[in-house]
C-alpha cells in the first residue's frame, strides 16, 4: 500500500520557475534522478492490470498489446455481491461477461417446475454469455449468479460494434473466436438438455 506524503514547498524545490536558472535546471535534474519519475496514477495502473487480465482470456488471445491497450478502453468492469445474479435464465442479454475475479454459478431451470439443474461453476478466466455480444435478439439460456464477491469485464454489442469500426482488424480476431466459443458452449447446453430429458423420461437412457 502505498503512501502519501504531503511536504509543503517541495513542488517549489525540486520545479524551478521558467525563468530559474542554469544552477536550478541543474538541481532539478539532481533532484529527479535521486527520487525518480512521478509515481503512476491509480487509472493507469488500473488499466494496465486491465491490460493484463485480457491477455489472459481466450477470447481476446489473438490481439497484442496495442489492441488490448484499445480494448480495455471499450469494456466495463461491474462488480456483483454474494448470490446476485449476473444474467437470469429468460431475459434479454446484450453482453458478453468475462468473469475477472470471484466464483460464479451456473444453472438453468429444469422441465420439472423449476427444478434447477447446474451446469458449471466459473472461475476466472472464464467467459459466459458470448452469443449476447454478437448483435442477434438474444435471451438468456442459462442463470449466472455470484458465489461471493465477483467482479466481471463486460463486452456490450454496442462496444462490439464500436471495435468494428474503429479497429475492424482486432473486432475480426474477437469474433473469430467468438464463433468457436459459441459452438463448444451450443454443445455443452445440447448435452445438458439431454441429460435432463433422460432423467425425466427413464425410456429415452440407451
Amino acid at each position: 500500500m502505498k503512501t502519501s506524503f504531503n511536504l509543503p514547498g517541495i513542488k517549489r524545490l525540486f520545479l524551478p520557475r521558467r525563468q530559474a536558472t542554469d544552477s536550478l535546471d541543474a538541481s532539478a535534474v539532481s533532484a529527479r534522478a535521486l527520487f525518480g519519475p512521478p509515481p503512476e496514477t491509480t487509472a493507469a495502473q488500473r488499466h494496465r492490470s486491465l491490460v493484463d487480465f485480457l491477455k489472459q482470456v481466450t477470447l481476446f488471445e489473438d490481439l497484442d498489446r496495442w489492441e488490448l491497450r484499445r480494448l480495455a478502453r471499450i469494456v466495463h468492469e461491474r462488480d456483483y455481491r454474494d448470490g446476485e445474479y449476473i444474467v437470469e435464465q429468460g431475459k434479454p442479454g446484450a453482453a458478453l461477461f468475462v468473469l475477472r475475479r470471484g466464483l460464479v454459478e451456473v444453472a438453468r431451470r429444469g422441465n420439472n417446475k423449476g427444478r434447477k439443474v447446474p451446469i458449471a461453476t466459473l472461475e476466472p478466466p472464464a467467459c459466459f454469455e458470448e452469443a449476447a455480444a454478437t448483435g442477434t435478439e438474444w435471451v438468456h439460456l442459462f442463470s449466472a449468479r455470484a458465489r461471493g464477491p465477483v467482479s466481471v469485464v463486460a463486452l456490450g454489442r454496442a462496444d462490439l460494434d464500436a471495435l468494428s469500426v474503429n479497429f475492424p482488424l482486432a473486432a475480426n480476431k474477437v469474433l473469430m473466436r467468438l464463433a468457436g466459443v459459441m459452438a463448444m458452449r451450443l454443445q455443452m447446453l445440447l448435452e445438458t438438455q439431454y441429460l435432463e430429458d433422460s432423467e425425466g423420461h427413464p425410456e429415452a437412457k440407451p
